[in-house]
């Protein structure tokens, strides 16, 4: 057998987690919109009197973003790591526990096996991109520093 059902669609633990998630995206995203925002206008604002503070606080501010995306994609890869992990040694994806939250089917036996192995190393591929990500980040920044100094 390779899918088990777990819950019916009509079920409130199919659909309150998906609910959540989506809930919290739209007010993460209004939140990261409303700040950036802000945070433009007073960069500007800042540009015309003092440009080089402009610069040095957008400087700042990229770094801690790429930083952040780094930090961010290690954190969800460990995660993602640990959940295949899981898979794998119990021969089900989602695992038992709250992992499988708002799972309607289950894969089990083999099936589970091989998704698990090749989700274990698309985690490793996104702990890797969100390390070149935050270097790639910080490259660009010095990058355009160094082109704006020997212009």
């Amino acid at each position: 057998m390779a899918w088990v059902t777990l819950r019916a669609r009509r079920d409130p633990a199919f659909w309150a987690p998906i609910v959540g998630a989506l809930i919290a995206a739209l007010v993460f995203g209004l939140v990261a919109q409303l700040w950036t925002a802000d945070y433009i206008r007073e960069l500007q604002v800042l540009a015309k009197s003092d440009p080089d503070g402009a610069r040095v606080a957008a400087e700042r501010t990229l770094r801690g973003l790429g930083w952040f995306l780094g930090g961010f994609c290690l954190l969800i890869a460990a995660v993602f790591a640990r959940y295949f992990q899981l898979g794998v040694r119990q021969g089900r994806l989602p695992p038992g526990g709250w992992w499988s939250l708002g799972a309607h089917r289950a894969a089990t036996g083999t099936t589970a096996q091989r998704i698990g192995r090749v989700g274990l190393w698309l985690s490793v591929f996104l702990a890797i991109l969100g390390i070149a990500g935050s270097l790639l980040v910080i490259h660009l920044i010095e990058s355009l520093l160094a082109a704006r100094i020997a212009g």
